[in-house]
């Protein structure tokens, strides 16, 4: 098949950025015509033919309003057998709804702010656009909408009353070579000291670009309250706005444990290195970093607005804490986590957990929706 895939930003760093970087070298590799179309692009892999799409300059709602009329209309006239979109564009034959949906995005940021300004978001140009080719996509715009969790699928269902053929979902695959524990108490101990991390440190490992969003400021202020754990760390990897959230450790008097990396070539060295990874996302679809933290033998803690949830097993993978304003019981959990005791015996459960997900057979399931939606067009 000639495959047509889009994505206005492509990068290596990231999650979502990883999760497509491995599907593009997987269809290139079995043979496959795989054309990328993005904007902007760093590292591609090898295979893969590249398509720049030409932007508006300008404010950000007409970046993405001109890069989905753009792209539909270079992946158009390209003669491809499948279309398959990573943004929010116009007529794709797939859509994956890997960003979510908007509109529950902006409900449940406006619920846990509770700011009479969230009010005024829908006002917004940015979301106003978003809105409009999200509603577009999920009310006949395209043939296919993947959803990456069951909550994504019931959002999509609740707020847009789209057909339920129309949606599948298909979880996220990891690469259980790449993501891996340690292979020994030597390599683990090597990993930290190239990290600062002493033999006696408790790290706890956040991952995510967007800080707001993935609830970094809960998870600091959580670690503010952890006063009895002595040697505590907290390494921070991702973009976001990093002024702020240091001044937010300042101000709890924890600035000397917390360490912001920025985003990282190897995410998987952190986590053999690590001893907890938390995400207290106020939404996340689904985080692929907490299914890479656990194939690396991390619990996980994280929060029931993340679709990665669904695969977790409460107090054997780690917890699902239902807000992430409960930083209390964040804290409450994070010590139980944190005692040497329990990683270890939680290591091979989050592994095992990680394993029913590998990277061969989500491709597998793409594989399957592609060429379904191919026989469909051409029936």
């Amino acid at each position: 098949m000639r495959i047509a895939l889009i994505r206005q930003r492509y990068a290596r760093s990231g999650g979502a950025e990883r999760y497509l970087a491995q599907l593009l070298a997987a269809l290139a590799g079995t043979g496959h015509g795989v054309h990328l179309f993005a904007s902007r692009w760093t590292d591609p892999p090898p295979g893969v033919t590249l398509h720049r799409v030409p932007i508006l300059p300008g404010p950000a709602f007409l970046r993405v309003l001109s890069f989905a009329w753009v792209a539909h209309r270079m992946t158009r006239r390209g003669g491809f057998d499948l279309i398959h979109s990573f943004d929010r564009t116009i007529r794709p034959d797939i859509y994956r709804a890997g960003d979510g949906c908007h509109r529950a995005w902006l409900d449940r940021r406006r619920m846990v702010e509770a700011s009479p300004l969230r009010a005024l978001d829908r006002l917004n140009p940015l979301h106003q656009s978003l809105l409009w080719l999200e509603r577009h996509l999920f009310r006949g715009g395209c043939r296919r909408i993947i959803a990456n969790s069951r909550m994504v699928r019931e959002e999509i269902l609740r707020y847009y009353g789209t057909p339920e053929t129309a949606i599948q979902v298909i979880y996220t695959g990891v690469d259980l070579g790449r993501f891996h524990p340690p292979r020994s108490r030597a390599v683990r101990a090597a990993l930290r000291e190239e990290r600062g991390a002493g033999p006696d440190d408790r790290v706890v490992l956040f991952a995510g670009s967007g800080f707001e969003r993935k609830g970094l400021r809960f998870l600091l202020e959580a670690v503010g309250r952890m006063r009895g754990i002595r040697h505590l760390r907290v390494w921070v990897l991702g973009k976001g706005n990093v002024r702020r959230a240091r001044s937010q450790a300042v101000r709890l008097g924890i600035a000397d444990r917390v360490l912001f990396a920025g985003p990282v070539a190897d995410p998987e060295g952190w986590m053999a290195a690590a001893d907890l990874f938390v995400l207290p996302t106020i939404y996340d679809p689904f985080s692929n970093a907490c299914l890479e933290a656990m194939a690396c033998g991390l619990p996980v803690i994280t929060t029931a607005a993340n679709g990665v949830a669904e695969v977790m097993e409460e107090w054997r993978t780690g917890s699902v804490i239902a807000d992430p304003r409960d930083v209390q019981g964040l804290a409450d959990r994070m010590e139980a986590y944190l005692h040497p005791a329990q990683r270890e015996e939680r290591a091979a459960d989050a592994r095992a957990a990680a394993e029913a997900f590998p990277a061969e057979g989500h491709l597998k399931q793409m594989l399957a929706v592609y060429e379904a939606v191919v026989r469909g067009a051409g029936a």
